[in-house]
């Protein structure tokens, strides 16, 4: 069905105006991301003494008792009724080395095994143990996470839980994403703090990152907001078909002068 001619110049503005207010968001959400991690470096004040981090202690070398009295109660809940197993949503990959291209896991649990996602024989927070899970450590490149492996239902061995790996931290997101929802008192304190689901489980999986920030021992690379994003990338995306659209089909849209 054609357009009608005194609908093409309406039609062509509402591409152009839309087009407009993509690019300002894409603008907005660039220049927030640039600005939060410009003060992230501004405000970090190492610490006199240099941490392991600060001395670039390889991740298999790092001595993490060096750290323990980072956190005192990183995020303390009350005594309820907790889910702790789940069944992993996910496959979860650990491996012993970051990997660059292609490199097999050293260890996967299978999406669908049920794991202890919270520890049922922590003395402290009910919610986390340092090093273990979701809990992890940065590591010196974004994204990727070192920690202790979620153990499995069926296996009560916690001697032999004590070999640290390497983990997408998108991997500990999706696991925290169904520990969130199952928890009604983990919801209850995220939104008691003013923050989105999403934002706490955002917070919760780099929360060892904050502690190390506060005590300037660290300034991890999954504390920075990245400036391209998928959201970023989906309006660069979207405006630029849509320039296309438009340039192509100017012609037709433009009104006509005689």
């Amino acid at each position: 069905m054609s357009i009608p001619s005194a609908s093409k110049p309406i039609l062509w503005w509402c591409v152009v105006g839309t087009v407009i207010l993509l690019f300002c968001l894409f603008i907005y959400r660039t220049g927030a991301a640039m600005y939060h991690n410009h003060q992230l470096r501004k405000e970090f004040s190492v610490a006199t003494n240099a941490s392991p981090y600060q001395q670039a202690v390889p991740m298999d070398q790092m001595d993490f008792a060096a750290y323990t009295s980072y956190f005192p109660d990183i995020f303390a809940l009350p005594d309820y009724e907790w889910t702790n197993r789940i069944e992993t949503p996910i496959s979860l990959k650990y491996y012993a080395e970051i990997p660059s291209s292609g490199e097999a896991a050293a260890l996967e649990i299978a999406k669908g095994t049920t794991i202890i996602a919270i520890p049922e024989w922590t003395t402290g927070s009910p919610f986390y143990e340092v090093g273990y899970g979701y809990t992890s450590y940065p590591s010196y490149e974004q994204g990727w996470r070192y920690v202790r492996p979620f153990m499995l239902a069926e296996d009560s061995d916690l001697a032999s839980n004590q070999k640290y790996y390497y983990v997408d931290i998108n991997s500990l997101e999706a696991v925290l994403d169904k520990v969130i929802k199952v928890n009604s008192p983990v919801r209850a304190e995220i939104r008691q703090q003013g923050w989105s689901l999403s934002k706490g489980k955002h917070f919760i999986a780099r929360s060892v990152d904050h502690a190390l920030y506060q005590h300037g021992a660290y300034l991890s690379p999954d504390l920075y907001d990245r400036v391209m994003d998928r959201w970023n990338a989906i309006l660069l995306g979207a405006i630029g078909m849509m320039l296309a659209a438009i340039l192509l089909s100017r012609g037709a849209w433009l009104p006509r002068h005689r």
